[in-house]
């Protein structure tokens, strides 16, 4: 369906076969377009093309409306609705929505001839919760060239969204508010809290036995008890994202030896603290973040690479969650975390477990199984806490084979895990995924 604009100020115009697929009768309804509506005059007229619905012109003057893109129309009762009207909140800013930065976000339209409809890419710092519109770009299909698809707009509040961003509590309330619960992942900052998620799944019987030992570190005495438990422990920051902040700390005859990997050197560099003094000073600057202090697991290595697991688990068009993927990342040699982009690499997760822990074929798919299990009961405890399509859950599995649950990610899901693979068609399907989603959502 696309769009045809007309001189009627409070009409809208069908063709008579139109009207007749849709069950519609010259009157009134209401007309809505994303999460904005207009009560509206519908007009049958046997001379209007079949294949177009006609919309006031000036609706042109309040949002980018544009009508060179094919559209889904749908009844609803007493609601005409056209779409489906997506948005995608992967910016900050208007000013970062450069061509090359919106171009990374090609692939995610690849399925756009089964979505239809306007989708956009925006920042949260371009919604204006006092009119209830966005900034933006919307993706046109129909031209050629790389910087000719995306066109700037004004565009309403959408049907759904994929929020990526950090947004502001305020801004996602806004748009829960008006949207109803049309948002995905729920409002977080940043990676899920480790701190809420370990709250959350503890009390599921069934994932109790694969979590860490796990306490906020209140005090330095939180932190001699772990250590008494354990021969080592973790520690880390409730909030943080890709290793970020994390030590290892082991006790010592002479006081506590503790591992600060980053980024840039996952073995880590070791520093011996000693003097009850120094042990306090130490302490007393982890407390200018929240931290938890967590049982060390030890990893499973593979030519001495520490290996874990990113299952991709996402909500299909229907609304159901399913698993797009398991992926073992392994670190660097040496290595104490496994950010894989520095000198590590991907397999798949079957292969994984055959290659590294030596599993013949039925084993590997058993386990692959497992922690697939695992990660569906992971999901259905989010979605009694929000709107979540897309969660990245990092697992673990140990020497004897148990797993072990480390973190679940909910705003920068990372999605390229296949192209390390070399498996085009799997990024395709897990890139496009939360548009077939939040179409699902828009109610198309």
């Amino acid at each position: 369906m696309y769009i045809e604009w007309i001189a009627e100020t409070s009409k809208i115009q069908l063709s008579q076969k139109s009207a007749t697929m849709y069950d519609i009768s010259s009157g009134v309804l209401t007309f809505q377009f994303g999460s904005w509506t207009q009560n509206v005059q519908v007009q049958v007229k046997s001379d209007f093309p079949d294949e177009k619905i006609g919309l006031p012109k000036h609706w042109k003057d309040v949002y980018t409306i544009p009508d060179t893109l094919p559209y889904v129309l749908k009844r609803d009762n007493t609601t005409l609705k056209l779409g489906p009207v997506i948005a995608l909140i992967v910016f900050s800013d208007l000013k970062d929505m450069t061509i090359l930065e919106m171009n990374k976000y090609r692939a995610y339209f690849s399925d756009y001839p089964n979505i239809q409809g306007l989708v956009y890419l925006c920042g949260w710092n371009t919604i204006d919760t006092r009119k209830k519109q966005i900034k933006g770009f919307y993706f046109d299909p129909n031209v050629n060239g790389s910087s000719n698809h995306w066109k700037s707009g004004t565009f309403p509040y959408p049907g759904a969204a994929y929020n990526r961003q950090n947004l502001p509590k305020n801004v996602f309330d806004d748009l829960q508010t008006t949207m109803g619960d049309c948002i995905f992942n729920s409002f977080s900052p940043g990676s899920f809290n480790k701190w809420e998620l370990w709250k959350r799944l503890s009390p599921i019987e069934s994932l109790r036995s694969h979590l860490p030992a796990t306490m906020l570190l209140t005090d330095i005495t939180v932190l001699e008890n772990m250590l008494n438990q354990y021969d080592s422990i973790y520690l880390k920051p409730t909030g943080g994202t890709l290793s970020r902040g994390i030590r290892k700390v082991e006790k010592s005859p002479a006081g506590y030896i503790v591992t600060y990997p980053s980024f840039r050197n996952p073995a880590g560099s070791q520093k011996l603290i000693e003097h009850p003094k120094s042990i306090q000073k130490w302490f007393h600057k982890l407390q200018n973040k929240e931290y938890l202090a967590q049982q060390a697991i030890t990893m499973k290595r593979y030519q001495n690479r520490p290996i874990d697991f990113r299952i991709i688990m996402q909500k299909d068009g229907k609304g159901k969650w399913d698993c797009s993927g398991v992926f073992g990342k392994f670190g660097k040699s040496g290595g104490i975390i496994t950010n894989f982009s520095r000198s590590g690499y991907i397999r798949s997760g079957l292969k994984t477990f055959r290659q590294a822990f030596g599993m013949n074929n039925k084993k590997a798919q058993n386990k692959v199984e497992e922690i697939k299990k695992i990660a569906f009961e992971i999901c259905r405890v989010f979605d009694q806490y929000g709107n979540y399509g897309d969660l990245g859950i990092d697992l673990m599995v140990d020497h004897d084979g148990k797993v072990w649950i480390l973190e679940v990610n909910t705003k920068d899901t990372y999605h390229r895990f296949p192209l390390h693979i070399n498996n085009k068609k799997l990024y395709r399907k897990i890139v496009t995924a939360p548009f077939r989603y939040g179409k699902f959502l828009a109610g198309f």
